[in-house]
């Protein structure tokens, strides 16, 4: 597992991911988002690596100050505004932008979603 891949676990993105996103609630699908944003964001300029890697770091914290919870005890209903309350805020509405495509991309492109249309 990649720096990247750990910092994004232990942030409970993923989490919220699953939440808010239909095709990334599979088992499957989810670990290709991870890994997929994982090793997309491995390959950033190495400035960008460390502040990604700081901001997922902080993430439960951010998330904890706008929400009153961490991301991994929250409710569906409050990790979801709590996600509209951190994409209103510079800097995490980037984090959140940038991850989230690159999860999505990354599920619906993986070798999970092209082997359910088959």
């Amino acid at each position: 597992m990649t720096g990247s891949a750990s910092a994004l676990r232990a942030s409970g993105l993923p989490r919220c991911w699953a939440v808010e996103f239909a095709p990334l609630r599979s088992r499957a699908a989810l670990r290709e988002a991870v890994r997929h944003t994982a090793e997309s964001l491995d390959r950033a300029p190495a400035v960008q690596r460390w502040g990604m890697s700081v901001a997922l770091r902080l993430f439960p914290v951010a998330f904890l100050a706008v929400s009153g919870r961490f991301p991994r005890s929250a409710s569906p209903a409050q990790l979801r505004a709590g996600l509209a309350r951190l994409r209103g805020l510079p800097g995490y509405a980037e984090v959140l932008r940038a991850t989230t495509a690159l999860a999505l991309y990354g599920a619906l492109d993986g070798p999970a979603s092209r082997e359910a249309l088959r």
